[in-house]
């Protein structure tokens, strides 16, 4: 089971019931079967259906950069075979869930390719930049829609599965919270003010000097008995100056070192020393410890749910094509 970590109650998750198949071949929307990859070099048939050389390089580029992979790096041969063949079995994927949706009547209609079109070109400054996009991913106007109306396809195809077989039940989510205690632990953290003297980062010593007296004399004042709050918003050169210097709670991990470090040495209002960060001179106040909490069921509950139906879901669909794969006829034409 993958990681579902709530720090800060956050959960990431992923998505299955839009954009499924999208999600399962990651960048195959730029893929192209129009004609600047007509040729008579196949890397695969899909039940008669080739799936072009140069279509594989483009989604295994598309693979190195979801990744994050230099190619330039890639210098495993072994590793570089298990991506090749790993873009592949997306083509494939996609390629058999497209034909499957048209057998069962799930094709996309002419409305639904044109809105996705219409939505995708809304993301370009105009419509010439989008077609030269397209153009360059070989695609011209009619490859392009038939190749969008073939994700359609499949992603409906893909929901229709989730939906048959997807049921997350309240036992499932009970027992998923209770076998991973690790993940809904909330570490603990540390509410702060902070004021900041800010230089630049070639700033010359005598300027340094200058921002170090000019953030001594606050500290002075704030240790007076001086409000640090309107000390903040006074003299703080940091954005947080409109909420007197008020940082979000961090815990350990999320801060520059001598912030963090700083941080959680200090008692509740108590004051930092001067601390030297790559922003400038600072000087901290603490507001609140918060202690180390255990993320009940409650606040979990949905966000677990998704998370359980998104895995179930990809699951369901990638046993789907491997039985569509079987059933089918699937020629692998180059060596990986």
């Amino acid at each position: 089971m993958n990681a579902l970590p709530v720090t800060s109650a956050t959960v990431r998750l992923r998505r299955v019931s839009t954009g499924l198949l999208t999600a399962l071949v990651m960048g195959v929307a730029s893929l192209s079967s129009g004609p600047a990859l007509a040729q008579s070099v196949f890397a695969a048939r899909v039940n008669g259906v080739g799936i072009p050389a140069q279509r594989l390089e483009r989604q295994f580029e598309a693979l190195l950069r979801e990744r994050q992979i230099h190619i330039a790096r890639l210098q495993n041969p072994a590793r570089a075979r298990e991506l090749r063949r790993e873009a592949l079995d997306r083509l494939i994927g996609i390629e058999l869930l497209g034909q499957q949706a048209r057998a069962l009547g799930l094709e996309a209609d002419d409305a639904a390719v044109e809105r996705a079109i219409t939505e995708a070109r809304s993301r370009f400054r105009s419509a010439e930049v989008f077609a030269q996009r397209i153009a360059i991913e070989g695609h011209d106007e009619a490859s392009h829609r038939e190749h969008t109306r073939k994700l359609l396809s499949g992603e409906r195809l893909a929901q229709r599965i989730v939906d048959r077989e997807v049921h997350i039940t309240e036992a499932d989510i009970a027992a998923f919270h209770e076998a991973n205690p690790a993940l809904f632990r909330r570490p603990e953290q540390v509410r702060v003010r902070q004021l900041l003297v800010a230089l630049p980062a070639d700033a010359e010593p005598a300027l340094k000097a200058q921002a170090r007296s000019r953030i001594e004399a606050l500290l002075v004042r704030a240790r007076a008995g001086e409000s640090f709050e309107a000390l903040a918003r006074t003299h703080s050169d940091a954005p947080t100056r409109q909420w007197g210097g008020a940082l979000d709670p961090f815990g350990r991990g999320s801060q520059p070192r001598a912030i963090e470090d700083a941080a959680f040495a200090l008692a509740p209002g108590a004051l930092s020393e001067v601390i030297e960060t790559s922003a400038g001179w600072q000087i901290l106040q603490l507001d609140e410890r918060i202690a180390a909490v255990s993320v009940p069921l409650d606040e979990v509950r949905e966000r677990i749910r998704r998370h359980l139906h998104d895995g179930r879901g990809q699951q369901a669909v990638e046993r789907e094509i491997a039985r569509l794969r079987e059933q089918g006829r699937v020629e692998l034409l180059m060596p990986l």
